[in-house]
């Protein structure tokens, strides 16, 4: 299952590839990258960075001739490929911004996990993850208190608060897989407290939630005595939030994260749309049960009215979203997808892959994440990631390494 580096041609230790330079450009500014849109005429300036990797990588991958595909990953690609077939009996048809970037989500996906990395590119990907929150910390400079006091951040666009606290994921997810060494501890802990009270500022419950499953995945992974320091101080923190926020003690914000208010307000309308789409999903005809709608023909599928007037919504939740475009055979292949994703991060005891997957899935209960930026990078960590602090000649001295890496690499 594993890759050859002198297969491809990769200096095991100090090789950088134009491609990953790129690369790190597109992790370092991940997080605020719907908050750069509008910089050139409507699109992100994401959007051009994505397309550059992939046609830097493909144009690599053509000239070297130096490139694998996994058997192990098929259900992956043809997940991506299964939803952009079924936009051929999507009635509502048309070459938009969800179709295209869903495609370059699958090509980067493509690239990313078709190649090999030397040691040297694996850590300028991990250094991009640190450099990308030190831009978070220069965004919330440009951050606004707006609708019950939560902070929203605009540099180009306004972006989606729930977007930004959710998109810290990866961030988060790295920082709890470098929670080891007594150097590392300080850092990676300071990084960990300001992601929380970033994400309360953004009054994100699904963020939040998102945080609190990795930290629990997390404990579940690895072994030491620190992790329940760790878990003890979360869950206080957390159970002190929630006492607040049901008390109404503190500012206005700390209610949003109320048991009773989320409740009440039935995720601020997204149990309506979820409710409206289960309605139309198992009225539709058999086809459609089996086949979907389309990919993106939620919006003029399920139409929701609130207030007296008919809108379009998003689906505001990834599972509802599959259901509805590519119905049960593309539920199928997303748990399919996650699946495989999961045992091949888990064979690798690759931790951060599992909590990238992890921060992704619990993010789309709350968010459309299969159309995010991030659902490529965090399929990217589950696929490629690798750890990097141990030697590879120590590691072959290791008996029960050195067996994993002949079992990678018959």
């Amino acid at each position: 299952m594993g890759r050859d580096k002198a297969a491809f041609g990769l200096n095991e230790r100090s090789e950088i590839r134009i491609s990953t330079l790129i690369l790190f450009v597109y992790l370092v500014f991940l997080p605020i990258s719907t908050a750069l849109s509008g910089f050139i005429t409507s699109s992100s300036i994401q959007t051009y960075v994505a397309l550059l990797y992939v046609g830097v990588a493909f144009l690599e991958m053509f000239i070297t001739k130096k490139f694998e595909f996994d058997k192990n990953l098929s259900i992956v690609y043809l997940f991506f490929i299964y939803m952009i077939v079924t936009s051929l009996w999507n009635r509502y048809f048309a070459i938009d911004w969800y179709l295209l970037q869903f495609i370059v989500i699958f090509l980067i996906i493509f690239c990313v996990s078709t190649r090999s990395y030397s040691d040297a590119e694996m850590k300028l990907i991990k250094y991009s993850l640190y450099f990308s929150f030190v831009v978070v910390m220069i965004a919330t400079l440009f951050f606004s208190f707006m609708h019950g006091g939560r902070m929203y951040i605009e540099i180009f666009s306004l972006m989606d608060p729930n977007d930004f606290a959710c998109g810290l994921a990866l961030v988060f997810g790295l920082c709890l897989t470098e929670l080891k060494g007594a150097r590392k501890i300080v850092l990676n802990g300071v990084i960990l407290v300001t992601i929380m009270i970033i994400v309360y500022f953004t009054g994100s419950r699904g963020g939040l939630l998102t945080m609190l499953c990795m930290t629990f995945v997390w404990v579940l992974s690895i072994k030491g005595r620190r992790k329940y320091q760790f878990l003890l101080v979360m869950a206080g923190a957390v159970a002190l939030l929630l006492f607040c926020a049901e008390n109404g003690i503190g500012p206005s914000l700390i209610k949003r994260f109320s048991i009773s208010s989320l409740i009440k307000s039935g995720g601020t309308g997204r149990l309506n749309i979820w409710k409206a789409a289960m309605k139309v999903f198992w009225t539709q005809s058999p086809f459609h049960i089996l086949f979907g709608n389309g990919h993106g023909a939620f919006y003029q599928s399920v139409r929701y009215v609130a207030i007296g007037k008919d809108y379009w919504y998003a689906a505001h939740n990834m599972y509802v979203n599959e259901l509805i475009e590519g119905g049960l055979l593309g539920m199928g292949l997303l748990i399919g997808c996650f699946a495989t994703l999961y045992i091949y991060a888990a064979r690798r005891r690759n931790v951060f892959g599992i909590l990238a997957l992890t921060g992704f899935l619990v993010s789309g209960i709350s968010l459309d994440s299969q159309v995010y930026r991030t659902f490529a990078i965090a399929v990217a960590m589950a696929i490629i990631w690798r750890p990097i602090d141990c030697d590879i000649l120590n590691r072959d001295k290791d008996p029960l390494s050195k067996e994993q890496l002949e079992n990678e690499n018959p």
